[in-house]
């Protein structure tokens, strides 16, 4: 009987070794949701409602200027031959009496982190600095209009001061709708002035803008560049966090990549010499974490950064205040 009894202890010790060594490994274990689209609700919240307007318009319209609340201008001239359906087919404007402008501009670094428009040219990754952004569009009757070839905008920008070697970039964007860069239109920026309503002159740039969708007015920052990166705490990751370098003194914006498998986030490009904010903004569970740590680009950086909890209403305002 205890022959039998040993046998049998074998033998179950055997299919339990056995049944352990085909079991699978688990590597997927995440600790954490991914919360990327939480993050991305609370940034659609932070651009202002002025910065967006509607302009209704309808049947023949003379030479028009559509002026924002910032004081953006956009010119719409010759009317009648300006617009196109999205197979090429003019577009009269008096065939249209339920034609929209939409006209959203982007003049702040909050903003430009909020629309997840940093101001990285598609050429080479080189950073830019930027004046503004605006974007315009149209439609009739609820369908998109394009311009028509050989057509153009006119945009006024106001500014502070005007500055050399400005261009006109378009946004691009992916298959999936996810904006990839800005890339060099070839159209020309001027200085200029404009009578403003209440008398005097409002100094600015003037754009020649080929096509309706995002325009930024920039130039190249032409500095040696190196990588720069952050690690911040292992509970963040691509999966819940999204981080910035949001320089000092000029409106530029680099968003830093990440892996859903690491807290390492990194730029390839960062232009040297310039001192920025880097700004990490998480959520995990229910609460939201914000890093705010200011430094100078140097070569090859390696930052650790740490965030601290915040309430959804005090990074709100931290990111509109940037």
């Amino acid at each position: 009987m205890n022959r039998v009894y040993k046998t049998y202890q074998y033998l179950l010790l055997g299919a339990l070794a056995l049944a352990w060594g085909c079991r699978k490994d688990v590597e997927d274990f995440r600790p954490y949701t991914p919360t990327q689209e939480d993050l991305a609700q609370l940034f659609l919240k932070a651009p202002d409602n002025s910065t967006h307007t509607v302009f209704p318009l309808g049947g023949s319209i003379p030479d028009t200027t559509l002026t924002t609340a910032s004081g953006v201008r956009v010119f719409l001239a010759d009317t009648e031959h300006l617009f196109a359906d999205d197979a090429g087919t003019p577009v009269p404007c008096s065939t249209c009496p339920s034609l929209k402008v939409e006209v959203t501009t982007v003049l702040s670094k909050g903003d430009l982190a909020a629309r997840g428009l940093p101001t990285t040219a598609v050429a080479g990754g080189q950073m830019l600095e930027s004046v503004g952004v605006v974007r315009v569009q149209a439609n009739c009757a609820g369908k998109n209009l394009n311009l028509l070839p050989n057509r153009y905008l006119k945009v006024q920008m106001p500014a502070p001061e005007v500055k050399s070697n400005m261009n006109v970039y378009a946004g691009t964007f992916d298959d999936t709708d996810k904006f990839t860069g800005w890339e060099a239109s070839g159209s020309s920026v001027y200085w200029a002035d404009w009578p403003l309503p209440g008398g005097g002159l409002q100094t600015g740039y003037e754009l020649i803008v080929p096509a309706l969708g995002w325009s930024n007015c920039a130039r190249p920052i032409i500095e040696q560049t190196s990588s720069f990166c952050v690690t911040l705490p292992g509970q963040f990751s691509a999966l819940n966090t999204r981080v910035f370098l949001v320089f000092d003194n000029i409106r530029t914006v680099a968003e830093l990549q990440g892996t859903d498998d690491s807290s390492e986030f990194c730029f390839s490009g960062a232009p040297l010499g310039y001192p920025v904010k880097i700004v990490a903004v998480s959520k995990t569970g229910g609460q939201f974490w914000l890093a705010n740590k200011f430094t100078e680009i140097g070569s090859n950086v390696q930052l650790s950064v740490a965030p601290q909890p915040q309430s959804e209403g005090d990074i709100l305002a931290f990111i509109k205040g940037l």
